[in-house]
């Protein structure tokens, strides 16, 4: 694979390798239980990641726009940073403003049970559940409800603008099928 071909669909060659990884776990079965959503009970849809300046709250001002009621916040953020600035201008690009999100970190996050925690990497997943959470809440990868699944979604952070591009397309798919399934499973409850 030529390497400007990597960089835009994976953002690096160790990205490149996580998906390939991470896919194959996917295919095997590894994350069979984060695609078992009750959508029924879904209340808010809380988007995280590491640093909750690029991707997660790409997902939750595209969310907001459609509007679903979501949240985000960082595993790891810097004490209220403002977006990354490539995540600024390309979300600018697709209509979506970031220039007002300040980085929230997972300890000043009240998680409640009608939360869906949607992560970015399959990492964030063991950090969420190694963690105190309130019963019932349920947690899922954001790239197992787009086509082709992405389990992993490799930080965009100090990446092509293209790359950045990629990032957004995955969310604002997945996006749009989970707000499809919850609005389903709200107008059919008797489906779930």
């Amino acid at each position: 694979m030529h390497p400007a071909s990597i960089a835009s669909r994976y953002g690096r060659k160790r990205g490149l390798l996580r998906h390939y990884a991470h896919l194959a776990r996917y295919l095997l079965g590894s994350y069979e239980s984060l695609k078992k959503v009750d959508w029924s009970r879904v209340e808010r849809l809380v988007f995280i990641c590491k640093g909750n300046i690029c991707r997660s709250p790409y997902a939750e001002a595209k969310a907001r726009a459609m509007g679903l009621p979501c949240s985000s916040f960082g595993l790891e953020p810097g004490v209220n940073s403002p977006a990354n600035a490539s995540a600024i201008r390309v979300a600018r690009t697709r209509g979506v403003d970031l220039t007002q999100h300040r980085a929230r970190a997972a300890g000043n996050f009240s998680i409640t049970n009608g939360d869906l925690l949607t992560v970015m990497e399959p990492w964030h997943v063991a950090v969420l559940r190694s963690r105190p959470m309130a019963v019932g809440v349920q947690v899922t990868l954001l790239g197992l409800w787009c086509n082709p699944k992405r389990p992993h979604l490799e930080d965009p952070y100090g990446l092509s603008d293209e790359y950045f591009g990629t990032c957004y397309d995955t969310i604002d798919k997945a996006i749009e099928t989970m707000s499809a399934l919850r609005d389903k499973a709200n107008a059919n409850p008797q489906l779930q």
